[in-house]
């Protein structure tokens, strides 16, 4: 008998009644909060010079015309100064430089690789030669 006398909530009833109620309450929160500060304030326990610092400071922080310029960072200080350079006319002759360095490496390493090539056949034909010879004039130490 005691729950047909409870009144029934649709859901969506439920959901704007509990709404209504946060909204109610944390207004009269807020309202006792700003309440007891006037009070501090009226009796003398908060100094209101420093309060007023406060609040400056807080403001000076965070708004965005009294905000410190941010530093800006390396990466963003290399981006801006290869943006320059790639835009300027010192980069065709960069360009050439890097390029002429690139064709003298180029032929050293060409050079390189023939000279290689060219002991390492030496090399062979001397081990060769060296093999025949092991054990009839030469002995394992004399090859090592």
């Amino acid at each position: 008998m005691l729950l047909h006398s409870l009144p029934c909530f649709i859901e969506k009833d439920l959901k704007e009644a509990l709404t209504q109620f946060i909204e109610e309450e944390s207004l009269s929160d807020y309202d006792r909060d700003a309440e007891a500060s006037l009070a501090a304030v009226k009796s003398g326990e908060v100094d209101l010079h420093q309060l007023a610092s406060t609040w400056a400071k807080a403001y000076a922080e965070t708004t965005l015309e009294h905000a410190r310029p941010e530093e800006p960072s390396w990466d963003e200080d290399f981006a801006d100064v290869y943006h320059d350079l790639i835009h300027s006319p010192a980069s065709e002759t960069l360009l050439n430089l890097e390029h002429n360095y690139f064709v003298s490496i180029s032929e050293l390493i060409g050079e390189r690789d023939v000279e290689l090539k060219k002991l390492r056949e030496r090399q062979g034909i001397e081990m060769e030669k060296v093999m025949q010879e092991l054990g009839k004039s030469l002995t394992d130490q004399d090859v090592n």
